[in-house]
C-alpha cells in the first residue's frame, strides 16, 4: 500500500500567512508530490485557530518514508527550516497513513477543494466499514473518485475519507449523492464524524 505524511500546524496570531509561505518553501524542497491546504472553516473548536495541512506523497512503502525520516535527521539546515515553521505555531503535529485506495481523476482535472471526514468504528468492525466506504465510493461516482485512508498511529479504528472537488457547491453535491448510499456506516462508526474543508493553496506533481 501506499503512504503519505501530514503536517498540521495552527499557526500563531497573526502569523497564518507567513507560515503558509514557509510551508510551501518546505514542501517544495521535498521534491515529491501533494498539497497544502488552508481552511474553509475549522473543525476541531477547540484550537485557537483552524490548522493548515500539507499532504506529502509520493511513499510506496513504509521504507520510503524510513528514508525521508533518516534524511531529515542528518540535514541540520531542514531541520532548521522545520524548526523555523514551528516556532511560527501554537500547535504542530505529523500524521503517517496508508493510503487504501488513491484518488482517481481525469485528464486535466484540476481540484480546488478538499473534504476530510474522519470518523472511528466501533470495536471488532473497522474492516466492516472500510468494505463499506469502498462500496460507497464506487456508487458515487463523478469526476474525482474519494481517497480512504488510516493512520498508522493513534485510534486503530479511525478511518478517513478525503473527496476532491472544483469549488465547495461541487463538494456538497458530492456529499448529498453520498447520503443516498450510507447504509449501514451509522451503525459500524462510535460517534459522529468530524469534517474538513480546506482550500487547496499550493500543489506540488513531484
Amino acid at each position: 500500500m501506499p503512504y503519505f505524511m501530514n503536517f498540521v500546524r495552527i499557526p500563531k496570531a497573526g502569523k497564518s500567512f507567513e507560515v503558509l509561505e514557509a510551508m510551501k518553501t518546505a514542501h517544495a524542497a521535498t521534491g515529491r508530490p501533494g498539497n497544502i491546504t488552508v481552511p474553509v472553516g475549522g473543525a476541531n473548536q477547540n484550537n485557537p485557530r483552524p490548522g493548515l495541512i500539507s499532504l506529502v506523497g509520493g511513499f510506496a512503502t513504509l521504507d520510503d518514508v524510513d528514508a525521508m525520516q533518516t534524511a531529515y535527521l542528518s540535514n541540520l539546515e531542514m531541520q532548521k527550516g522545520q524548526m523555523a515553521i514551528e516556532e511560527l505555531c501554537d500547535k504542530t503535529n505529523y500524521i503517517v497513513s496508508e493510503m487504501l485506495t488513491g484518488p482517481e481523476f481525469p485528464d486535466g482535472y484540476e481540484p480546488t477543494t478538499v473534504s476530510r471526514l474522519s470518523m472511528t468504528a466501533k470495536p471488532g468492525k473497522v474492516q466492516e466499514l472500510i468494505e463499506i466506504l469502498l462500496e460507497v465510493r464506487d456508487k458515487v461516482g463523478g469526476d474525482s473518485k474519494n481517497v480512504i485512508s488510516r493512520s498508522i498511529t493513534g485510534s486503530i479504528g479511525s478511518v478517513r475519507v478525503s473527496a476532491f472537488g472544483t469549488s465547495l457547491q461541487d463538494l456538497d453535491d458530492k456529499r448529498v449523492e453520498t447520503l443516498k448510499h450510507v447504509g449501514r456506516i451509522p451503525e459500524l462508526i462510535s460517534a459522529n464524524p468530524i469534517r474538513h474543508l480546506g482550500r487547496i493553496a499550493y500543489t506540488s506533481r513531484g
